[in-house]
């Protein structure tokens, strides 16, 4: 009953209320968000959960949450049906319970934190930042902007003012700050993956400019970026023997998804430094964007298998992969790729449709759960439908009981390597892609 539920909440209350340092950055101790930089104590816990008491007994809290599933279920039916509603209504905390939020007190401001969870603990990962986007992008791009300014401070070197800095000196992306909550992590010791975070990175920074219509924050970054632009020129339209996010598979040298990443990853770019509005910008955007889509013929002719493009630029026509990374040249409006690209993979991916889902390429029956929505959401009404009443089924059917997995096979609906597989990581924030699409005229 009532009574219950005001216990549990003011048992959340005060465990949440306990916590005195939300992370700690090359040195320096950040407190929650609600502490705004009280790392010693103090009355702001107790402040706290006074405030949020009172609120309970009002009624104002619950009322509030009510407003807001409500208002979150019927957007998401009325995009996708009811079935989607209930995958997003499921993925929500998932993602939401990774973040966590503090007060840095030397900027006068909050940053964002994201955890891997499960199969890592790393701290603020870029390649489950860009799965977990989506539901950001939708609800707040705001929160990914401040998610992704400790990774920008980090690269630009800014550890200095926290007392114990760590000089970054690769010319490409960051993979991750460190093991939560500890943001300590040498440029040597990152998981490489350099065209994946590189263009991860200008893709989500480029959503949210586009959202915000606003780079002034980018100010500091530019040089740095310029550093990644150039990387990313220089390493396609061949990524050669890179680690993608896919890692779990092992290596897949010239692949071709991630060289699809790369490319759209440097439209981005472009449309980011046209934002910028200066002419030497605009002359380098012009420059990005055409190297882009002259990659992307590129790409188009090496990775060409007749009815769909290839895993890898190497292999025989008989490999596939979801092609996942493009759905940003749409999202984005980039034009990098022309649209009989993506017309084609949708149509073939329909005849490789397993009872619960879409492998995620030739080498094996099992998917991740944020990739194929992201191909379905850019697909036909019919597709986008068919592959959302396929993971719903898992979701409803799995043998393997744990919280909301990204890693399952496509075949049994079993999550991959069981109750130790892939389980609540906030990439399941990828299944909220469709609210990024436009409607069909």
């Amino acid at each position: 009953g009532n009574e219950k539920k005001k216990t549990f909440f003011f048992f959340s209350v005060e465990y949440i209320s306990s916590q005195v340092v939300g992370m700690q950055y090359f040195g320096e101790k950040l407190s929650p968000l609600f502490r705004k930089g009280d790392v010693d104590g103090g009355n702001s816990a107790s402040m706290m959960t006074s405030l949020m008491a009172k609120s309970l007994r009002n009624g104002t809290i619950q009322s509030l949450c009510n407003e807001f599933d409500t208002k979150f279920y019927n957007h998401l039916e009325a995009k996708g049906g009811e079935k989607y509603a209930l995958l997003g209504s499921l993925a929500y905390r998932q993602v939401t319970g990774a973040l966590t939020v503090v007060w840095n007190d030397k900027l006068q401001t909050y940053w964002v934190f994201m955890k891997e969870i499960s199969s890592d603990g790393d701290v603020s990962t870029v390649d489950v930042i860009y799965p977990a986007a989506p539901i950001l992008m939708w609800l707040s791009p705001e929160t990914l902007r401040r998610t992704m300014m400790p990774l920008l401070a980090y690269a630009n070197n800014e550890t200095d003012a926290y007392g114990s800095p760590v000089y970054y000196n690769l010319t490409w992306s960051p993979h991750h700050l460190g093991h939560w909550p500890i943001c300590d992590l040498a440029p040597e010791k990152q998981e490489q993956m350099p065209v994946e975070e590189t263009g991860n990175l200008f893709i989500m920074l480029a959503y949210v400019a586009k959202a915000q219509q606003d780079v002034t924050y980018l100010s500091p970054y530019w040089d740095v970026m310029d550093t990644w632009g150039d990387f990313l020129v220089s390493s396609l339209p061949d990524p050669g023997n890179q680690l993608c996010t896919d890692d779990f598979e092992g290596p897949s040298p010239h692949n071709v998804n991630l060289a699809a990443k790369g490319i759209v990853g440097m439209g981005a770019y472009a449309q980011l430094l046209e934002m910028n509005g200066t002419d030497a910008a605009k002359a380098k955007a012009s420059f990005y964007r055409e190297t882009a889509r002259n990659y992307s013929e590129i790409w188009m002719e090496r990775a060409d298998a007749g009815d769909h493009y290839k895993l890898q630029y190497d292999l025989d026509n008989t490999t596939f992969s979801l092609k996942y990374n493009l759905i940003w040249d749409q999202i984005l409006g980039l034009g990098v790729y022309p649209e009989e690209v993506f017309l084609m993979e949708s149509k073939y991916y329909q005849t490789k449709m397993n009872e619960y889902g879409v492998p995620l390429d030739t080498r094996a029956k099992f998917t991740k759960t944020d990739w194929e929505m992201w191909v379905a959401a850019v697909g036909s009404d019919e597709q986008f439908q068919s592959i959302t009443d396929a993971v719903f089924k898992f979701a409803d059917e799995t043998p393997t009981r744990v919280p909301f997995s990204d890693w399952y096979q496509t075949d049994t609906s079993e999550a991959v390597n069981g109750k130790d597989g892939f389980r609540a990581r906030p990439v399941i924030g990828g299944i909220f892609a469709k609210m990024l699409t436009a409607e069909e005229a």
